[in-house]
């Protein structure tokens, strides 16, 4: 039988194919080369501008890539095979080729002077929604949950500025965001939901714990917004229509799962004024009765919980200390005087546990309460007004106590109600910790995080079985800091200013600081160098050993690594000096 010979490919031009066996495959037509395709690529495929891709990759949540070998340049950017045979399948690509093709008959009807048939033409205009695309992205409800941070950051972003024509930012997206945002506020403060809060130069950063999920958010300060020339606002509203149509999903779901209606019936007098969360007036009367109920549940949940897991597990400290900033202002009357920022106020005070509060802001001229406020000023059965001035600016009425804002975040934080005098109105208040920052893990604990940590401790009658083993270094530095206090109590009631009482104390602070540096530079040897020279263990020697047969790549990253946390202790050591230099 006669061997059977290869036919050799033939190129309809003539000459041999180019790929075959003899000639190899062509460059860039296999393996990792083949699965990139650069920008201007994927835009020859799609047939669509720059704008509608960027907008398209946007809403279908795909981006560029960074492949190893860059065939086509490192100044490419590329995208992989599969997204773009993706994005050639979106039904919105033939929405897009419709609307361009309106605009086009449009255009040509606003130049021909022809305004009646514009307008009437312009009532056809294609619409689209996303909707198919929140499913698509997120298959279960906990998927969009855990993407909620950036939706309610970019919401509350768009609701502190205003609608600007040269920036294409159109008033309907700043009224939906406001919505959208004041809606998924409602459902925290329904829920009490919130955990912690911080106030920024940025702004007001916010934790809430949705069904087991913590989404953190940034809420700016509402000041006038200068929008700066170098960003990109379309690229922003591509993103806040996404989102946009995704908290309307979660929204629904969160109202369903109380058993809210949804959306919730607005008050239009409030929301003229400006009242924010308060407008949803029909909702909020019911927010009294709610937070009781869900505290009832709470400790129903609570009481099983002792019973399965015993006192001491995570599971029942962090159920009772979300128990404790449940009910931090419970029972409390708060008026907000109009130099506060009241959006915040109003919200953190609503989700610890106060029923009603009163502001001034809007109030007209004659008047003491602005538009939807539950009380005037000159109310009885206010506990605490909060106010941001100096002492002899304002009347002092007995029976209550004035706070500045930071007593509102403080006490919400740790859970319980701290002392007034050193939130009194003309003093300057105590540092305001970041509750997002672990100290023990940054190796420093600041003195002040130490005293809220105590009262804590003392509200929920557990002493910290961590604090165990320093409990009398804790307890000198609180013993400490409250002599301290009573120093600058004496020092006030003997006619000496704060403000002189703080110069001199900086002042000896500073010589105790400049004593140590001077001990520290004559040569002073510390008892630890004295010690001998530390003999690795065999998990060190093992340790070592390992680093040195890494790869040079892996071995600059860990050494970056150890500067860095070697940096980190630097810091915590010279904190921890001035601290007890200043306490000395």
């Amino acid at each position: 039988m006669a061997k059977r010979k290869n036919k050799v490919k033939r190129n309809p031009k003539g000459g041999i194919k180019k790929g075959d066996k003899i000639h190899g495959q062509k460059k860039g037509k296999k393996g990792e080369a083949a699965a990139y395709v650069t920008r201007a690529q994927a835009l020859a495929k799609l047939q669509i501008p720059l704008a509608d891709f960027r907008k398209l990759c946007i809403l279908k949540g795909i981006y560029p890539r960074d492949p190893k070998k860059k065939a086509h340049g490192n100044d490419k950017t590329y995208y992989h095979q599969k997204d773009i045979a993706f994005l050639r399948h979106e039904p919105l690509l033939s929405k897009f080729f419709e609307l361009k093709t309106f605009m086009k008959k449009f255009k040509r009807l606003m130049g021909r002077r022809e305004i009646k048939s514009a307008r009437r033409f312009e009532e056809r205009k294609p619409k689209y929604t996303l909707h198919h695309l929140v499913r698509e992205r997120y298959p279960s409800f906990d998927d969009a949950i855990r993407d909620l941070d950036d939706a309610v950051s970019m919401l509350a972003l768009f609701q502190s500025l205003s609608a600007d024509q040269a920036k294409d930012i159109p008033v309907e997206a700043i009224t939906e965001a406001t919505q959208l945002y004041q809606e998924f506020q409602l459902y925290v403060i329904r829920a009490q939901a919130l955990r912690k809060v911080f106030a920024s130069i940025k702004g007001y950063y916010f934790q809430a714990d949705i069904l087991g999920h913590s989404v953190t958010w940034l809420a700016p300060h509402q000041f006038a917004q200068e929008l700066p020339a170098e960003v990109d606002f379309r690229v922003m509203l591509t993103f806040l229509e996404f989102y946009r149509a995704m908290v309307k999903f979660v929204n629904f779901r969160l109202y369903s799962d109380l058993g809210l209606s949804y959306p919730p019936r607005r008050d239009v007098v409030l929301e003229r004024t400006s009242a924010d969360v308060a407008a949803l007036e029909v909702e909020m009367r019911e927010a009294g009765k709610a937070q009781q109920l869900h505290s009832q549940d709470s400790t129903e949940i609570e009481t099983s919980v002792l019973k399965d897991f015993g006192d001491q597990s995570e599971v029942a400290e962090a159920l009772a200390e979300a128990g404790r900033m449940k009910t931090t202002f419970r029972g409390l009357r708060v008026f907000v005087n109009r130099e506060v920022p009241l959006r915040p106020l109003y919200f953190v005070l609503l989700c610890g546990g106060v029923a009603e509060v009163g502001w001034e802001r809007g109030a007209q001229a004659g008047e003491s309460a602005g538009p939807g406020s539950a009380f005037p000023m000159e109310g009885d059965s206010i506990t605490h007004q909060v106010v941001d001035r100096p002492a002899g600016s304002f009347e002092v009425r007995p029976g209550r106590e004035y706070v500045q804002p930071q007593w509102v975040f403080d006490c919400f934080n740790i859970g319980c109600l701290l002392p007034i005098a050193p939130y009194a109105a003309g003093r300057t208040p105590p540092p305001h910790l970041s509750p997002f920052v672990d100290d023990k893990a940054e190796g420093y604990v600041p003195r002040q995080r130490e005293i809220l940590d105590r009262f804590a401790a003392e509200v929920s009658g557990k002493q910290d079985t961590e604090k165990d083993t320093g409990d009398s270094v804790t307890m000198a530095t609180v013993g400490t800091s409250l002599q301290h206090f009573g120093e600058e109590l004496q020092a006030e009631s003997s006619g000496l200013w704060h403000s002189e009482f703080r110069r001199q104390r900086e002042e000896e602070a500073a010589a105790n600081m400049a004593r140590a540096t001077k001990t520290e530079d004559s040569g002073a040897v510390d008892a630890d160098d004295l010690q001998p020279a530390h003999r690795p263990s065999e998990a060190e020697e093992e340790r070592l050993r390992a680093k040195a047969l890494m790869p040079k790549k892996h071995k600059r990253l860990l050494q970056r690594i150890e500067n860095a946390e070697a940096k980190r202790k630097d810091a915590s050591k010279r904190l921890k000096r001035k601290a007890e230099a200043a306490t000395s």
